[in-house]
């Protein structure tokens, strides 16, 4: 699929072909050379029309340069830089859209005000108001752009579980629930705390089996979708606009659920203590989230068009010794790498086939932003740059004390 470059990169073509011809002649022989040892078979299209394969084989996917911004963005080899040029319009990408993402490793990514300022917002504004503006910025889009391509039955933020590549994203998503709803132990009129509920594929799944639903947001969309949700399906859902590390309640939950969620939470000491104090003992917590092995490791795209703030990607080994602190316990976990990158590369599909429609309604900028994360993150749990995990923890009940 071609994208149509924005006007804004149009109107640059006609501003770039009066600059000096030795100018974009000299970027043209940088990115040759930059190239020439690719194990990635691809094309580039340069803004003259010139075309010039790379690699061995027919070309997996092709590059379209339009104009000198695509030029020195590419010459740069700077991930970052390439990433604006994409989003701005100034290059498309047709092909095998898992592959741009293998000659994207040769690049740097060194931005470093862009690092800096994300770590000096929770120290000037504190960590609730600045997960309240990164949240903000990622989801307070009406809801019919994310369900563009999220599952249109269950439609939930995060991964499901898949037995094979041949399961459909539905079966993945109620593989997920099944097992979320069993091993939590949950029976009607059992009361849970979900924390980030989205759309509510978690809870219509729930609230049908009897299960009493409460649920912490700060999505002004999510919040309003949730409600319309729930007077159009006749549940009593209690969906509080509130940052889970300021919920204070005197109510103990029987269950706990994070689904896709710790990654916005990256303090696990006041997160493991914030489960303690609200799960009953005995009671169990459902949690799972993308990870990697370094602490709020995030490419500049991603902070600057994805997630900003401090987010980042659950550390496992840290996560453990915080909970270790606490009185809670892992009863079991899964890798679901696998099935994340199968949860992406269907998303991404989904978006991509819906693109006209997100475009009229969203614009370029949107759709384009997201493409290149849907693909980048598929890529990126299929090569093993992340991981993802899914645990049960528990809240133990020792003998001699009152359960």
């Amino acid at each position: 699929m071609n994208d149509q470059a924005s006007p804004t990169a149009t109107a640059n073509v006609s501003s770039v072909s009066a600059a000096p011809a030795q100018q974009s002649t000299g970027l043209v022989d940088r990115i040759l050379n930059r190239f020439t040892q690719s194990q990635t078979p691809f094309e580039i299209v340069f803004p003259d029309g010139r075309r010039k394969s790379f690699g061995d084989g027919p070309p997996s996917f092709t590059l379209t340069l339009r104009n000198r911004q695509a030029l020195r963005a590419f010459a740069s080899m700077d991930e970052g830089r390439v990433g604006d040029a994409y989003v701005a319009g100034h290059v498309d990408i047709e092909g095998d859209m898992l592959r741009p993402f293998e000659v994207r490793r040769s690049m740097g990514d060194r931005h470093y005000a862009v690092t800096l300022w994300r770590f000096l917002q929770p120290l000037l504004f504190g960590q609730v108001r600045t997960n309240r503006k990164a949240i903000s910025n990622h989801y307070d889009i009406d809801s019919q752009f994310f369900l563009s391509f999220l599952d249109r039955d269950h439609p939930m933020y995060t991964q499901g579980v898949y037995s094979g590549p041949e399961d459909t994203l539905s079966a993945a998503t109620l593989r997920k629930f099944d097992y979320c709803y069993e091993k939590l132990g949950l029976k009607p009129g059992d009361r849970i705390l979900e924390i980030g509920p989205g759309w509510g594929a978690w809870f219509t799944y729930a609230s049908q089996r009897g299960v009493k639903c409460t649920g912490l947001t700060i999505s002004k969309e999510s919040k309003a979708y949730l409600e319309r949700r729930a007077a159009e399906l006749g549940q009593d859902w209690t969906i509080i606009d509130c940052d889970f590390l300021a919920y204070e309640t005197t109510e103990k939950y029987d269950a706990i659920v994070i689904m896709g969620v710790i990654e916005h939470l990256p303090n696990y000491g006041a997160v493991c203590a914030k489960f303690a104090s609200l799960v009953k003992p005995g009671g169990r917590i459902f949690l799972d989230g993308s990870a990697c092995t370094k602490k709020y490791e995030l490419s500049t795209f991603m902070v600057k068009y994805i997630y900003g703030g401090n987010h980042s990607f659950l550390v496992l080994h840290d996560f453990l010794e915080q909970m270790a602190r606490t009185r809670l316990r892992v009863r079991e976990m899964h890798d679901d790498r696998f099935s994340y990158f199968l949860t992406f590369q269907q998303w991404a599909k989904n978006f991509d086939q819906n693109r006209q429609e997100v475009i009229a309604r969203f614009g370029e900028f949107n759709y384009r932003r997201f493409r290149l994360y849907l693909w980048g993150a598929a890529y990126e749990f299929l090569s093993g740059s992340l991981d993802c995990y899914r645990m049960i923890i528990e809240s133990p009940v020792f003998p001699g004390e009152d359960g």
